[in-house]
Formats: C-alpha cells, structure tokens, sequence
C-alpha cells in the first residue's frame, strides 16, 4: 500500500496531498490505483473493494461475482427482450382480428341494404312517354 500524490481536477486539494492509493498484491502482481475522493481513508476502502473484485476475477474467472452478475442480467435483458416482443406479437395478431371482424360485419351491413334496382324500372307507369 502506497500513497501518491494526486493528478487531475480537485484544485489544489488534490495535487498537494497525497491521497490516491495504489494497493499492489504481490503474488499475484495485480495492482490498483484510487483518487475518486479528496479523503485518504474513504480511498483506501474503496481501492481494497477494487482490488477484492480484480483478484476474485483473476482466480475465478467465469464463476467471479462480477462476471455472475454481468451473467444474470444478461439473461434477465434476454427474457425480458422474448416476453416483450411475444407481447408485441399478440397485440398484432389481436388487432388483425379485429379488423377482420370489423370488416366481415361491414359487407354484412352492406349486403343488408343492397336495393333490387330492376324492379323498380319496370313500374314507370306514372310518367308520361315522350310522342
């Protein structure tokens, strides 16, 4: 565990303290560095979560909590994706039938008022014929 002097946006604060951590494990060599916060402390838990995580994804790799639940949520997106485009699939296919049915009761409607024309002009009796 080392204490750097930090880099960056802070100001003076930053640059003049030395408050980034840099935590290096030595069997492993896997380092990792922290400067989120002006606090040294708040720094120092922060960068041993990180380098928690990092040595649980060198030794464990596809079974390490982060690559799990990068996993799950993955499948979680997958399902979600399927159950909304089913749901998009029904609302189609019920609309479809709807318009079907909207349009079979339409040629009902018309076939009900259809007029027999022929009838009519044989019965002009009433009109005068021209000379």
């Amino acid at each position: 565990e080392s204490f750097v002097r930090g880099s960056g946006s802070g100001g003076q604060k930053i640059n003049k303290t030395s408050n980034k951590v840099v935590l290096l494990h030595k069997p492993t060599q896997l380092s990792v560095s922290c400067q989120e916060t002006r606090s040294l402390s708040q720094n120092r838990k922060i960068a041993r979560k990180k380098l928690r995580l990092k040595l649980d994804e060198y030794l464990s790799g596809e079974n390490s909590r982060v690559r799990t639940k990068a996993r799950i949520a993955s499948t979680k997106k997958a399902k979600a994706k399927a159950r909304n485009k089913a749901r998009q699939k029904a609302k189609a296919q019920k609309k479809k039938m709807l318009l079907k049915r909207q349009s079979k009761q339409k040629n009902n409607d018309n076939d009900d008022h259809d007029y027999d024309d022929d009838d009519d002009d044989d019965n002009n009796d009433d009109i005068p014929k021209p000379f």
